[in-house]
C-alpha cells in the first residue's frame, strides 16, 4: 500500500502514549545494524486510524463537520485516510511531524469532515448513506491519441491503429 516513492521507509516503533521514539539507542542501533527497513509503527490503515488518529483528533460534529463511522465505506475516505497513514509513517521516520499535520492531516480532514462537500456528506449520525459516483460521458478515443496523454517513459507510445486519424488530430492543433 506504499506510494512509488523508494526513498521513504517507515518509522520506528513509538512509546506507549506514542508521543515519541521508544529510545535514541534503538534508532541507532538499528541504523548502524544491517540495512534492514525500519517496521512501520502501525500494520494497517486501520490500526493506525483507531489507535492514534481517532484518538488524536477531537472534533464537535455539527454545524460544519461530519463523520461516517463506515468510514471504510467510502472510497475517496479510505484513499485519503491511507494516504495521511503513509505520510505520517514517513514524518515519523524524517521527524517531519510539523509539516505532516500542515501539508496533509489538515487539508484531507478539512475534505473529509465538511458536511457540504467531502465524502460524508449524505451520512446522518449512526446511518451510511452512499453518494453516486461522478458522473462521466464516454470520452472521443481519439482525444487521447496526442503525446500530452502518453507516458513520458514510453520511448514509442502506442498511437492506435488508425495513424491517418491520429495525425489528422495531432495536426488539429496550432503551432
Amino acid at each position: 500500500m506504499l506510494d512509488d516513492d523508494d526513498s521513504w521507509e517507515p518509522g520506528p516503533a513509538l512509546d506507549e502514549d506514542e508521543t515519541g521514539p521508544v529510545s535514541v539507542t534503538a534508532q541507532a542501533d538499528a541504523k548502524a545494524g544491517a540495512k534492514e527497513s525500519p517496521k512501520p509503527v502501525y500494520g494497517d490503515l486501520e490500526s493506525w486510524l483507531r489507535k492514534h488518529l481517532a484518538q488524536v483528533i477531537r472534533r464537535r460534529f455539527g454545524g460544519s463537520l461530519t463523520w461516517c463511522s463506515q468510514w471504510y465505506r467510502h472510497g475517496e475516505a479510505v484513499s485519503r485516510l491511507n494516504a495521511m497513514w503513509q505520510e505520517w509513517e514517513k514524518a515519523v521516520v524524517e521527524g517531519t511531524m510539523s509539516s505532516w499535520w500542515l501539508y496533509h492531516c489538515d487539508p484531507h480532514l478539512n475534505v473529509l469532515m465538511s458536511k457540504d462537500s467531502g465524502p460524508f456528506m449524505a451520512c446522518k449520525p449512526g446511518e451510511h448513506r452512499q453518494l453516486e459516483p461522478m458522473p462521466l460521458a464516454d470520452s472521443d478515443p481519439g482525444l487521447w491519441l496526442g503525446t500530452a496523454f502518453s507516458d513520458p517513459r514510453d520511448p514509442a507510445p502506442d498511437r492506435g491503429t488508425d495513424a491517418a486519424a491520429a495525425a489528422a488530430w495531432t495536426a488539429s492543433f496550432p503551432g
